[in-house]
């Protein structure tokens, strides 16, 4: 019998730690039945790029679960690992979501089976902006065996569950309570819909919550030195998991997995509404909102400051705002001396632009109450916003000869009539 050295023990055992946690989370969300609003393929944690000679602060991984024929990914979710503060991102993506291409099926999830995983990446970053660096497709097979080569997860069932659809090859049969859920219980678990209200909204909430008692529970025991079956996991795992990852990226990186914080553990859900398009159900993406989502958790680039200014910009302009024409806007009745306007200069120019607003504001009459200007945040177009109930930005448009004016419906602003100038303006 050959003889291991300590260094190699130890090797193979952070290499298996790392992949029992990669599928542990990748698995878990792998809802098994096709259904109307259940996740969406499922790919693997931390793929890492490089850009010219600097190394990337940050990786983005699309991770996959395949159906049982293996021609849909029934699970996909983007997971971001930022490298510089430890934390995870979670973007969760129906399997039902709409998108535009060439197949008559519509539905994301069928992109596997159109292209591999090069289809599911590029239709992927046709619906959000974020670029994949790595993949990760997982198979349901091996879901029992990592979660018994781990020592299984503790978890409280809400309610007991017994349901059976042979047809499905689905038997669940749970008790209710805090129990330790073995590689079979935990399969039963993660595939329940039935027994919620919102059928597999529900169960996406349930499964995200089990992820992060999953992850939160191996990362306690590597860190307590408990061990586990890593030749049986490394076994399960090879059998199971298809990725561009190197063994070298995922030794590198695990530490990184490792010490994150639950609390930097992010997991969230694509905007958007589910809908029927010619006798089909799909999950419709929100354009608008996504950007504001993979902005906020998904563009690591933008500073702190960044980041304010493009709040403050998004929150003037609110998320349900509505475009109406200038021409066609009623007569406000309101003389300009009884409207205050704040003006956000998001043009690029400096306060160029800013100044040159302030001035033609004044001097129509307008009462400025206040400016600012963005060092590096900016808008496409120039905003003219108020209130759904004053309609007071119609007045201030026309008096600035804009095409449009802007209705928030949650203005909240303390002044009437918030200009924000864009960069159309320069």
């Amino acid at each position: 019998m050959k003889i291991l050295s300590p260094a190699l023990k130890l090797y193979i055992k952070a290499t298996a730690w790392f992949m029992a946690i990669f599928a542990s989370i990748a698995i878990v969300f792998m809802p098994l039945m096709p259904t109307f609003l259940s996740l969406m393929g499922f790919q693997s944690f931390f793929g890492i790029t490089f850009s010219g000679e600097t190394e990337r602060t940050y990786v983005n991984v699309l991770m996959m679960g395949l159906d049982k024929e293996e021609t849909r990914s029934d699970v996909m979710m983007i997971a971001q690992l930022n490298l510089e503060n430890n934390s995870v991102n979670v973007l969760q993506i129906p399997r039902d979501t709409y998108i535009q291409n060439n197949r008559y099926d519509k539905k994301i999830n069928s992109a596997y089976g159109a292209g591999g995983a090069e289809k599911s990446i590029q239709e992927v970053q046709t619906l959000v902006d974020i670029d994949i660096d790595k993949y990760a497709i997982v198979t349901t097979d091996g879901f029992r065996d990592v979660i018994d080569a781990v020592g299984g997860i503790y978890y409280d069932i809400p309610q007991d569950m017994d349901y059976d659809d042979p047809l499905q090859d689905l038997h669940i049969h749970l008790k209710a309570g805090y129990q330790l859920l073995d590689g079979d219980k935990a399969e039963q678990y993660v595939r329940c819909r039935y027994i919620y209200p919102t059928g597999d909204l529900g169960r996406v909430e349930a499964q995200s919550d089990f992820l992060k008692e999953a992850f939160k529970q191996i990362t306690e025991r590597y860190k307590a030195g408990d061990d586990v079956d890593t030749e049986r996991l490394i076994t399960t795992l090879g059998d199971m998991v298809d990725t561009n990852f190197t063994l070298a990226e995922m030794l590198k990186y695990a530490p990184y997995l490792l010490s994150v914080n639950m609390d930097h553990l992010n997991i969230m859900m694509l905007e958007g509404s589910p809908e029927y398009r010619n006798h089909i159900s799909y999950f419709i993406a929100d354009k608008a909102k996504n950007e504001k989502l993979v902005r906020e958790y998904f563009t690591p680039e933008i500073s702190e400051a960044d980041l304010s200014e493009i709040k403050a910009r998004d929150e003037a302009l609110g998320s349900a705002y509505t475009e109406h024409l200038t021409s066609d806007a009623p007569t406000a009745g309101i003389d300009a001396s009884e409207i205050n306007v704040y003006v956000y200069d998001y043009s690029g120019t400096d306060g160029e632009n800013g100044e040159a607003a302030v001035k033609a504001l004044k001097e129509s009459g307008y009462k400025v109450v206040g400016s600012v200007v963005a060092k590096t945040a900016t808008a496409d177009k120039t905003y003219c916003v108020s209130s759904a109930q004053s309609q007071l930005s119609s007045t201030v448009a026309s008096s600035l000869a804009l095409e449009h004016y802007y209705l928030n419906p949650d203005y909240s602003h303390q002044a009437d009539v918030i200009l924000i100038l864009g960069k159309e303006d320069k």
